[in-house]
């Protein structure tokens, strides 16, 4: 096996084949300029890319987003085995058309399932699944509703990787280039082929965070890194390497749903730190950087979202700036 090395890609992104209003060639070239290494483009029922190329060294992954109006699902790498228009009216439909996907070597992604303009209106707990896309566009509260519902299934014993995805339209405010690859979902693959990212991804060896150029974090446990499964036994140590640490930002180490770890980073700007912390219990480990908004950006921000994602919550809740998929111990 080659030795794993970490690629920064877009999970989520649409062109002017579905509703986007870039055309293919001119999202590669967005891709490229802001250093990602791999893209998917998942276009609204339509298979924009035949098969999976590279343009130069960007990597465009096959994708498409099965869109109904009780959920919206990502599949990568392969075609789509039925022609659309979908039927998705039921919780069984969805069933139907994901199994053909697999059957057919599709990589299943479900997609910001608790958006509260368009999540899922069927039950998603016993939906199958290779990720869920808990990170969705800019950093808002439903993702923080994502992240939960994704926690409690890995306390379940379910072993679900997260990705981001920042389902990439159009800028909304002119030369303010702020939502492509906003989030960025960095992988650790053994090299940059449709076949080992998407596999890197089924199995959780993956990083989300705010933007290609934003905080970073690297766990391991001896020589295991995430997506690993390490026997559990009394004095396991868990290594973290962090960069670009921003101000004001809290770093969390969670053994299963208890917080072993924490770092407030204080007034510095990029840092770099390193913890060490022990496994106290079977499970998993996984570390996020949380932030919280503060005086009038907090009501500002929490004014947006109740306009634009039809959400009646009294207050925010701390964001996710970045943050790992675990390792497993058993």
């Amino acid at each position: 096996m080659s030795e794993r090395k970490w690629y920064k890609g877009d999970t989520h992104l649409h062109t002017i084949n579905s509703d986007g209003i870039l055309t293919k060639g001119q999202l590669v070239e967005k891709c490229k300029k802001i250093g990602l290494d791999f893209m998917i483009i998942t276009d609204h029922n339509y298979n924009s890319v035949k098969e999976s190329y590279y343009d130069g060294d960007m990597l465009i992954i096959q994708g498409q987003e099965i869109t109904g109006d009780n959920g919206h699902v990502n599949i990568w790498g392969v075609k789509v085995p039925e022609e659309p228009p979908y039927k998705l009216d039921s919780k069984e439909d969805y069933v139907k058309i994901i199994n053909k996907c697999r059957k057919a070597g599709g990589t299943v992604c479900l997609n910001h399932p608790f958006c509260s303009k368009c999540g899922f209106r069927i039950d998603i707990d016993d939906l199958y699944c290779d990720c869920v896309e808990v990170w969705n566009t800019i950093q808002h509260s439903d993702n923080m509703i994502n992240r939960d519902w994704w926690v409690k299934q890995l306390l379940s014993g379910r072993r679900l990787a997260a990705v981001g995805g920042s389902d990439f339209h159009k800028e909304y405010v002119p030369k303010l280039e702020i939502l492509l690859a906003s989030p960025t979902t960095i992988v650790l693959a053994e090299e940059k082929t449709p076949e080992a990212i998407l596999k890197a991804l089924r199995e959780g060896r993956s990083v989300i965070t705010n933007s290609p150029a934003s905080s970073m974090i690297e766990l391991r446990c001896g020589n295991a890194v995430i997506g690993d499964t390490v026997e559990f036994k009394e004095g396991l140590t868990v290594e973290i390497d962090i960069t670009k640490l921003m101000p004001f930002h809290t770093v969390v180490v969670y053994n299963n749903e208890k917080p072993i770890y924490t770092y407030d980073s204080g007034t510095s700007f990029f840092q770099s730190c390193h913890f060490s912390c022990d496994v106290e219990e079977k499970g998993f480990v996984r570390v996020e950087i949380l932030y919280e908004y503060k005086g009038a950006l907090k009501s500002l921000y929490h004014t947006v979202e109740k306009k634009f994602l039809e959400c009646s919550r009294e207050t925010l809740p701390p964001f996710v700036r970045t943050f790992t998929n675990p390792i497993w111990f058993e």
